[in-house]
């Protein structure tokens, strides 16, 4: 559901932002006609909105059964009167909204906006559904939280779509541009990219204060350990991330060093395929400020309290 949605979120920015930017990708951009390289970005794109569809509903059966204890007759009143509920309610709405200007309109920038509008409303359902919304400051948290989301998929996603569709557009190019286009694609990206990253470690270190009540308990609780892990690969993507920049980025203007770009960002993505992995397990985890706050109750009650906004799966 994560990579989905990261994906669908690098592929808004790459068409919206990257392509408009860059010479060779932006020669018959316009107010309706796209880039050559769009139809690659949406092809992305729909399979991403189509495994999220599948996910949704998946996590949706997975937390009814969590909560009725089998009894998959609880999926009614979670759904209209737990936070948790609510936020899945936004997040199909918004998985909806993107298939639906995914494919049922082509060639339009303004599809596309619609896209980047449901991707924020999917990001503000993965935070109503998540430990922002228990923590103290829940509004603040949530929208905090939600830029977190947005940012990753503009790292991340838009990583994985510059060094498909937009490097594979280098290559088609003659062998005296490819050097120079690379370059400008490349720099393009870093500046959206540093950006993005910037943002993810602002808004995360907010995110672990507020649910760790010590430093102490970064190793000394599940949820910090888990955190901890999480943060150790992000520090080695962002040293892949660094080499990138300050060493392969400037011999881009040799084409001879994109296929060494390819490599580098190839293993920069493995990581982030691991930080998405990570996350998952993160929000599956209890965080230790909740261990106290929510004691042991029947999974009915749970489910039927309207403050109550479990993450998956709902402690016990």
């Amino acid at each position: 559901m994560y990579l989905a949605a990261i994906l669908v979120i690098g592929a808004c920015a790459f068409v919206l932002h990257i392509a408009t930017r860059v010479a060779h990708l932006s020669q018959a951009s316009g107010d309706v006609q796209l880039p050559p390289v769009v139809p690659g970005a949406r092809m992305l794109a729909r399979w991403s909105a189509v495994v999220l569809a599948c996910a949704m509903l998946a996590r949706l059966l997975a937390q009814g059964y969590m909560v009725g204890e089998g009894d998959m007759g609880m999926i009614a009143p979670m759904l209209r009167t737990t936070v948790w509920g609510w936020g899945w309610l936004v997040g199909a709405a918004s998985t909806l909204l993107i298939a639906a200007s995914l494919f049922l309109r082509r060639g339009h920038r303004a599809a596309w906006r619609v896209t980047v509008a449901g991707a924020i409303g999917l990001a503000l359902s993965f935070s109503l559904t998540g430990h922002a919304a228990s923590a103290p400051k829940p509004m603040l948290f949530v929208m905090l939280d939600c830029i977190h989301v947005m940012a990753a998929g503009g790292w991340l996603g838009t990583l994985l779509v510059v060094t498909t569709i937009g490097l594979h557009s280098v290559h088609e190019l003659p062998v005296e541009q490819r050097g120079r286009a690379a370059s400008e694609l490349i720099n393009t990206f870093s500046t959206f990219a540093l950006v993005c990253a910037s943002t993810l470690v602002a808004t995360g270190f907010v995110a672990a204060w507020s649910h760790l009540p010590t430093v102490s308990a970064l190793w000394q609780t599940h949820y910090g350990q888990a955190l901890f892990r999480k943060l150790v690969v992000i520090a080695l993507m962002a040293l892949v991330g660094a080499f990138n920049w300050r060493v392969i980025k400037p011999r881009l203007a040799n084409a001879d060093t994109i296929p060494l770009l390819r490599k580098s960002a190839a293993v920069e993505l493995t990581f982030g395929l691991a930080v998405v992995i990570l996350t998952a397990i993160l929000v599956g985890t209890s965080p230790p400020d909740s261990d106290d706050a929510m004691p042991a109750m029947s999974m009915h009650a749970a489910s039927i309290s309207p403050l109550t906004s479990p993450s998956f799966p709902i402690p016990r």
